[in-house]
């Protein structure tokens, strides 16, 4: 009678699971983690919506939507009266000085920016939603010469974000 030796086939498996987990081990360890930022009150990006004359899109002002008030575009429309809740921009008297306000579509913010790398904090069930679904709200500002008031050395990047701030927070005081 024989009988069979099952150590050797227990090695070549020992070996052969030891192998998976070396390789296993290495690829996750080669595999970037993607870190999210919180937009704690907004983030300024660059390269938005073009302008007409500029080689370089315009510099957004972006912040967390509330999901629980009204769509923004709502908000915007009737602060200004605008009857209008697409594609909306508006003039807009701050400091003595003119500017034109650009509301970024949903479809917009996506195509000019990466949203991934931002942190959703204010997620709410259905429900709870009674604007919008869209994750941020994103706006340009430009004065009479097409100059994009929020880039980074702009005699104007402070005004325009003082008065954004002002209406971000007006919006979530809803």
């Amino acid at each position: 009678m024989r009988m069979f030796h099952v150590e050797p086939k227990l090695k070549t498996l020992l070996q052969g699971f030891l192998v998976f987990i070396g390789i296993t081990v290495l690829m996750v360890s080669c595999i970037k983690p993607q870190h999210t930022v919180e937009i704690e009150d907004y983030v300024l990006l660059e390269n938005g919506k073009p302008v007409l004359g500029k080689e370089n899109g315009l510099t957004a002002f972006m912040f967390e939507n509330n999901l629980r008030k009204i769509p923004f575009q709502q908000f915007i429309a009737e602060k200004y009266n605008l009857g209008n809740y697409v594609d909306v921009s508006y003039d807009v008297t701050v400091e003595g000085y003119r500017f034109k306000v650009f509301l970024y579509e949903n479809a917009e913010v996506e195509k000019y920016f990466n949203t991934s790398q931002f942190m959703v904090t204010m997620n709410e069930t259905e429900p709870n939603i009674k604007g919008s679904t869209a994750k941020f709200i994103a706006l340009s500002v430009i004065n009479n010469t097409n100059e994009d008031c929020l880039a980074e050395g702009s005699l104007f990047q402070q005004i325009a974000i003082k008065y954004l701030k002002s209406l971000k927070d007006e919006y979530y005081s809803l």
